[in-house]
């Protein structure tokens, strides 16, 4: 007998792709299609991600028809498109009804300056200056994490922000710094007709129609998207994809809130400025930024006064030998480093081709990772190389310089 391709077993739904086992949890499908891609046809599935299933796999048929009677799919269209033999024809065939998950109220609360309102018993105002640790000991939100063990946030009650109540507001916290204030804020929106009258809604309640929308972002046949400032340092974004030849409809709205705000208290390093030792300073001629900052990294601090009252405002790389730290000084902010935490630097050029050339600047940690802190132009680098490794005793790499193609 033919080993099966594709099957189901309780609640997940097994096929093959590329050689590997794929699985879809079905208790997590939104939307399915049927699509040709290549001559043939194929089941496009969305739960956690994308699924694309050939009907060539053995065993299609027998999982088509369980999953159909599961789901009550839209059989005759499916067919239908199956026979049509159209490269990129789709047409969806069923999703999931889901019921609407905010309010719009009125009147309208202009408090968005501070925070926003959590329904409690009693409400609670929070301030978008809370940070990833604060919030989760709050007891406001649950964590969960993905398939992938990515970690994520969700409200436990539901969010007002200004004029819309929100149900399951959700937060990204994955490799996030948990002492910076929240940075993002998202959740698919649905009204009850799961169409764009969720976007409609919104773009009514933030934009004048009167406004020229294009000063917002578009609105096309595809797809509409449009980003405005709600509050101080806070923005919003709304998104809605229609069914065209490379989009899905899902019926939802993908609202955004983005913490814009700058925390200059997170920069302040007063502590080691107090003792810090300045032994050595290796400049450069030209003023760099730093291509890391103080949200990626707690290392990033401001400049030491003593460094921009010796060298002004140059760039280049002091050592503290006292102190065993080393300072990467960029054009506002500066990387501060306990030398021990290097294994060695890379100077790796990069020519230009299809892309501009380039050279960055690479430090490699002794815990495995790497990070680019300056780029300039090819070659910039070279000739501090070796006054590199002598002010750190750090070996420096120079690689072989490739086509940025």
């Amino acid at each position: 007998m033919e080993k099966k391709e594709t099957w189901i077993e309780g609640n997940i739904l097994f096929y093959i792709d590329r050689q590997a086992m794929e699985e879809i949890a079905l208790d997590k499908l939104k939307y399915t299609y049927v699509q040709i891609l290549g001559e043939v046809p194929f089941l496009f599935l969305f739960a956690d991600h994308q699924h694309y299933i050939s009907t060539e796999l053995n065993g299609f048929e027998s999982m088509y028809e369980a999953l159909s009677k599961q789901f009550h799919l839209d059989d005759a269209t499916f067919f239908a498109v199956c026979q049509t033999n159209i490269e990129g024809h789709k047409a969806k065939i069923w999703t999931k009804a889901i019921q609407q998950n905010y309010q719009i109220l009125d009147p309208y609360l202009d408090d968005g300056d501070f925070g926003y309102e959590v329904y409690t018993e009693p409400k609670q105002k929070v301030s978008w200056d809370i940070t990833y640790e604060q919030l989760e000991a709050s007891g406001l939100v649950e964590a969960y994490y993905t398939d992938y063990s990515s970690k994520y946030l969700r409200f436990k009650y539901a969010v007002r922000v200004e004029g819309i109540l929100i149900h399951q507001l959700e937060i990204y916290a994955d490799q996030v710094r948990a002492n910076l204030p929240v940075e993002e804020y998202f959740v698919d929106l649905y009204d009850e007709t799961n169409t764009d009258q969720s976007y409609k809604q919104l773009r009514e309640l933030w934009i004048d129609d009167s406004i020229d929308i294009d000063q917002y972002g578009y609105e096309r046949e595809d797809q509409c998207h449009v980003q405005l400032m709600l509050a101080e340092g806070i923005s919003a974004s709304i998104c809605y994809t229609y069914d065209t030849e490379y989009g899905y409809d899902d019926g939802s709205t993908s609202l955004h809130f983005y913490n814009k705000r700058e925390y200059d208290s997170f920069l302040e390093n007063k502590a080691y400025e107090e003792i810090m030792v300045l032994a050595e300073f290796l400049p450069f001629p030209d003023c760099l930024d730093l291509q890391i900052g103080y949200k990626e990294r707690e290392e990033v601090k401001h400049i030491p006064v003593q460094v921009k009252e010796v060298w002004g405002d140059t760039s280049g790389i002091w050592l503290d030998q006292v102190n065993h730290k080393i300072g990467f000084v960029g054009r506002d902010t500066a990387l501060i480093l306990d030398l021990d935490q290097i294994d060695y630097f890379t100077f790796q050029n990069v020519l230009p081709a299809k892309g501009a050339g380039y050279a960055d600047c690479i430090i490699h940690f002794k815990q495995g990772d790497y990070r680019s802190i300056f780029m300039a132009d090819t070659y910039f680098f070279d000739s501090f190389a070796k006054p590199l490794e002598q002010l750190t005793q750090k070996r420096v790499s120079i690689p072989e310089a490739y086509y940025n193609c």
